[in-house]
């Protein structure tokens, strides 16, 4: 990605890198998606990034910084991606990382954080109640302004040049396909869709802009809230289990702007549609991502099944999260396809098996 290191306001001899970002954009190959009468549709592949998220791209610039203000380090919050990213760059730059992540965090995204050496903090607070994100959040960054390190919190709120990094996935749409007319984005914290606006806009002010579409689990609807003018953290526990999108406040106001701006709308799905999203990306277009990393997905087959997606459309779908990182979400996608165990005798008579029930 540092190959907009100028408009990123970055010099490249700070910039430190693990490869992130240049994620391919791959056309829709199943029946189901790229039927000849339907829209156009492709994944833009931002699981595929170093550590298995989009937010390397964040935690990337959020390391150029460090550098260039020679802060000691990073501290902040984390459902996960976030975390692993922060942490993988630290240690790739030899810079301290603290974290305070979210209670019942995923368990391969703890191992991954654990891994590459943050200091981990599991708050219980944290979880699914609705009051502790933005109180914890708050008081980390005055901390870390205080102490010289940088906050790591995604979202324009508590770091807007730091996630200045995602806004290079809109960079990369632009040159990918220029005729994109709706972009769906996963909404947790409203970060990811809030920059990827503010990168269009950048590069594109004299152009029409994609319909940007957010797409929220139903147990966390914070988006569709904030449009209504109720911008405080949800009075109510969450209900969702959508690792990664389990946060009750907008962490970036720009999101509700991202909508209207573009001309968007917003999407809520439950949390089986999102599975059943992830399920097809894995059986039938080879893309294995987590229930987060499936939720715009979910929210592009409600419109076309609600014929809100025209035959003329060229949708983009932001694949945020690899598959690798749930276990448990993978085992759900092949609890119908156990292995069964077999001698080496049997080889030949499962292949003419196969073959004939084909």
């Amino acid at each position: 990605m540092w190959c907009f290191a100028e408009l990123l306001g970055i010099d490249p001899l700070d910039s430190v890198g693990l490869g992130e970002g240049d994620t391919p954009l791959l056309d829709a190959a199943s029946s189901q998606l790229s039927g000849k009468r339907g829209p156009r549709v492709s994944f833009k592949a931002e699981h595929q990034n170093p550590t298995g998220s989009f937010k390397d791209r964040i935690a990337a610039m959020a390391s150029a910084i460090i550098a260039r203000d020679q802060l000691v380090g990073a501290v902040g919050t984390s459902s996960g991606n976030g975390g692993a990213a922060m942490a993988a760059y630290g240690a790739r730059a030899g810079f301290p990382v603290i974290l305070f992540t979210v209670a019942g965090i995923v368990d391969g995204k703890l191992q991954q954080i654990v891994a590459h050496g943050a200091g981990t903090n599991i708050v219980a607070e944290l979880g699914s109640a609705f009051g502790g994100v933005e109180e914890v959040s708050e008081a980390i960054a005055a901390m870390a302004a205080d102490h010289g390190w940088l906050a790591f919190l995604t979202g324009a709120r508590y770091a807007p040049e730091a996630m200045r990094g995602a806004e290079t996935i809109a960079f990369e749409l632009i040159e990918q396909r220029p005729t994109a007319t709706a972009v769906y984005v996963p909404i947790g914290g409203g970060g990811l869709l809030a920059s990827i606006w503010r990168g269009y806009r950048r590069m594109s002010s004299d152009r029409r802009l994609p319909r940007l579409v957010g797409v929220q689990p139903a147990g966390c609807p914070t988006l569709n809230r904030a449009l209504a003018g109720m911008l405080d953290a949800l009075d109510r526990p969450l209900t969702t289990t959508i690792s990664g999108l389990q946060v009750p406040v907008l962490f970036d106001f720009d999101a509700t702007t991202a909508i209207t701006d573009s001309g968007g709308h917003v999407v809520e799905v439950t949390d089986e549609q999102a599975w059943d999203a992830q399920r097809l990306l894995a059986r039938h277009e080879g893309l294995f991502v987590e229930p987060a990393g499936a939720t715009a997905l979910a929210g592009a087959l409600a419109d076309l099944e609600a014929n809100r997606v025209g035959a003329g459309d060229d949708v983009v779908v932001v694949l945020s999260g690899a598959g690798l990182k749930d276990a448990a979400s993978a085992a759900r996608i092949g609890e119908d396809n156990a292995p069964r165990h077999i001698n080496a005798d049997d080889i030949g008579t499962v292949l003419a098996a196969y073959e004939a029930s084909s």
